[in-house]
């Protein structure tokens, strides 16, 4: 009987990868995902959970550090998206009169609701449907569950990122009334993140009918009242608490104060407002407290130095404020201080130096304080942290150098000191981080020089993006041999204003796992190697201006996903570069190109959306194709020598913004099909040989904040309609008009 049931579930469902190819023969309880009491023989697990996840990231407050691999290529998302079951759920199910335990997490059910007669496996103590898209209202039914101890509909977590890199359309849950929950007498963990409970209309005295609850995640359930009492409060098992990403517009409620076991709060992303209660600090199980993202006021209660079993505390852009200095050293008071994840970023705080003391708190794991205003300089003591993974100073203030003792963080994993006034040197002990996945130094002011005793142990490092603010000459110069091989394999460096030429550099070639390259203004006067792209073959945004390339563009071929490629502002000189790929932004001005932009340009870069010729010496005509290049947003052309009529067909850009073809040798009229190009924001055709009267159909360029026709040879009086439509324009450049009679 059990048997047949499962098969007949399995006809209903899809199965792309055939994962259920095991479900053959009598014996189901030898079949993938199936369990059997080992004494009845009966079927009381199934656990069809996707084996294989989309592709992971690691978000840290909205700033992404890469993981191990970070490849997300389409073959990875294409066996997701293969390894998924669907179809529909059979109700022979219910001959399954044992089964505890149902996973059907992370599949794609492509929308269909969740059926009602799952409310009638009177045995089920475990069920998880997240991730797995369903649709439509959650069955109160499944309120008959009353052996229910754990139930997720979670679809929160990662579903927002599927959503843009795979076709699952956005599906969402729905519940109306939660009345349900009083049919969960043994319900120990709820999670109906992501369902929307707008409509439900006292959520919190449902919830509070659950006495064996533990675990409560709402996030982004579209939830805005928090009410400020209760009348009793049965959660008194409560451990874990999530209402983060709702609307709560109101006051933390003092009722949390009470909740003795609660170990992890997470309020983050509302819009509550007022104080932080001072009975939060007398929560002695509290482990996690996140409360980033809201309006709140005051600064950080004293009953906070009380936690110090606390391992995260987040207050990110909560607009609280004191003395950062005081809070940190109160912290690293408690004799055996737990604290591992501190984020006090995006706040306005006395400032001060950071004190030495926080070398006390020796289990921090993670520090962030970017963009508060806390100022001083890096302590030594900060070495002492020997736990640390991630140190994110970043728009903080911070001055001065990098203490020599940061070597002793054999933990870290992220160093974030970008965006700061650090001015002196980058001390070799970096280069004993060998667990550092990303470095990022950009926008300092760093002097002196960098050699490969900076890198020698950084094998995991991923992202490297260093540069110091712009000037007049390098400050910071990479000084290595030019056969050095580094130890690690990159997948994203950005190097800018600092010099690593005058050769292009050999160690770039060994990089072959490079997603990203940007080597902006750091003083290479060389060739570009032939056969570079097959070294990084899957770069997909390439930028090295602003150096002294020159020579011929070698030949490179793209990967399909690529979209940016910038040479600009270099010596390089013949035929354009205009490889045939899927780019969608293409910088290549201010070099010597020459000869003419190639007919087929839209077969050559279909996905084109912003081309940048300017100021080369171009030559020819302005290829038809140019109108077939439909997502094109910005053509920019200006100063070089472009000849003959415009292009007699626009009238299928019409998203383009930017249109310059300034400082050429352009004849003819002004063709009527630019009548179609509404969403123009600056049209510049001056200083060019166009003739003919102004054409009427400007004054439809209702979005038009540039327009300079100067230079040119149109005739006839100056139409009555640009004082009524174009009197800003018309002001702010007089002699854009000019051979016209007023």
């Amino acid at each position: 009987m059990e048997t047949k049931a499962l098969l007949s579930f399995k006809e209903g469902l899809t199965d792309p990868s055939g994962r259920l190819s095991s479900w053959v023969g009598e014996d189901c309880c030898n079949w993938t995902g199936v369990g059997c009491d080992n004494c009845t023989g009966h079927v009381i697990k199934l656990d069809l959970r996707n084996s294989l996840p989309v592709i992971e990231l690691e978000f840290i407050e909205g700033k992404y550090y890469p993981t191990e691999d970070d490849d997300y290529s389409d073959e990875k998302i294409k066996a997701y998206e293969k390894s998924c079951l669907g179809g529909k759920i059979s109700p022979s199910l219910l001959n399954l009169k044992h089964l505890s335990y149902l996973d059907l997490s992370l599949n794609n059910f492509s929308g269909n609701t969740i059926p009602k007669f799952l409310g009638s496996l009177e045995s089920l103590m475990y069920l998880n449907l997240s991730f797995s898209f369903f649709s439509g209202v959650v069955p109160p039914q499944l309120g008959n569950l009353s052996r229910l101890q754990y139930l997720d509909l979670n679809s929160v977590s990662f579903s927002s990122y599927i959503q843009l890199v795979i076709s699952f359309p956005p599906w969402g849950l729905e519940v109306k009334n939660l009345e349900c929950l009083v049919g969960f007498p043994s319900l120990r963990y709820l999670n109906l993140g992501g369902v929307n409970l707008e409509k439900v209309p006292d959520w919190l005295h449902s919830v509070n009918m659950l006495p064996s609850l533990g675990e409560l995640h709402l996030v982004d359930c579209k939830l805005a009242s928090l009410p400020h009492s209760v009348f009793s409060n049965n959660s008194t098992l409560l451990s874990v608490l999530d209402l983060s990403y709702n609307h709560f517009d109101s006051l933390i409620p003092h009722w949390l104060s009470n909740l003795s076991s609660l170990s992890t709060i997470n309020l983050a992303y509302n819009w509550l407002r007022g104080a932080i209660p001072d009975g939060m600090g007398h929560l002695a199980n509290l482990r996690s407290l996140e409360l980033a993202d809201n309006d709140l006021i005051g600064k950080i209660p004293n009953s906070f130095l009380n936690l110090c079993n606390l391992q995260t505390l987040n207050l990110q852009s909560t607009n609280i404020s004191g003395e950062v200095v005081e809070f940190l050293d109160g912290l690293s008071q408690c004799s055996n201080s737990s604290l591992e994840y501190l984020d006090l970023s995006k706040n306005i705080f006395l400032g001060g130096n950071l004190p030495y003391s926080l070398g006390g708190l020796k289990k921090l794991k993670i520090i962030n304080l970017f963009e508060s205003s806390v100022g001083g300089s890096i302590p030594y003591s900060i070495g002492n942290l020997m736990s640390l993974q991630i140190l994110d100073l970043s728009r903080s203030s911070v001055w001065g150098s990098i203490p020599y003792s940061i070597g002793n963080l054999t933990s870290l994993q992220t160093l974030d000191l970008s965006d700061n006034q650090m001015n002196r040197t980058i001390p070799e002990s970096i280069g004993k981080l060998s667990m550092l996945v990303a470095l990022r130094l950009y926008s300092n002011s760093w002097a002196g020089f960098l050699t490969g005793a900076h890198f020698q142990n950084l094998t995991r490092l991923k992202l490297l993006w260093l540069d110091t603010k712009f000037s007049s000459k390098w400050t910071l110069v990479l000084d290595v041999k030019h056969d050095w091989v580094p130890p690690f394999k990159l997948r994203k460096i950005q190097l800018r204003n600092m010099k690593i030429g005058p050769k292009f550099p050999a160690w770039l070639q060994t990089q072959n796992k490079l997603r990203l390259i940007v080597l902006d203004n750091v003083g290479i006067s060389d060739t570009i190697p032939h056969g570079l792209w097959k070294s990084c073959p899957n770069v997909t945004f390439w930028r090295l201006s602003g150096n002294k390339l020159h020579g011929q563009v070698p030949y490179f071929e793209f990967p399909h996903w690529a979209y940016y490629f910038d040479l600009s502002s270099n010596n390089l000189e013949g035929p354009l570069p205009l490889f045939r790929s899927n780019l969608s932004l293409l910088f290549l001005q201010n070099n010597m190109f020459s000869g003419p932009i190639p007919e087929n340009i839209s077969e050559l870069l279909p996905k084109l959306s912003w081309l940048d010729l300017s100021s080369n010496s171009i030559t020819g005509r302005i290829p038809h194709s140019i109108g077939m290049l439909k997502e094109l947003i910005g053509l920019v052309l200006r100063n070089n020598s472009l000849s003959r009529k415009l292009p007699p067909h626009w009238n299928d850009l019409q998203d383009l913004l930017v249109l310059n073809l300034a400082e050429n040798n352009i004849s003819g009229s002004v063709p009527s099909s630019m009548q179609y190009l509404k969403s123009l924001e600056l049209i510049s055709l001056s200083q060019n040989h166009l003739e003919g009267e102004l054409p009427f159909f400007f004054r439809n360029y209702r979005n038009l904040q540039i327009l300079d026709l100067g230079g040119n040879k149109f005739s006839g009086k100056l139409p009555a309609w640009i004082g009524e439509s174009l009197s800003s324009l018309l002001r702010s450049n007089p002699s854009m008009f000019r051979k016209l009679q007023l």
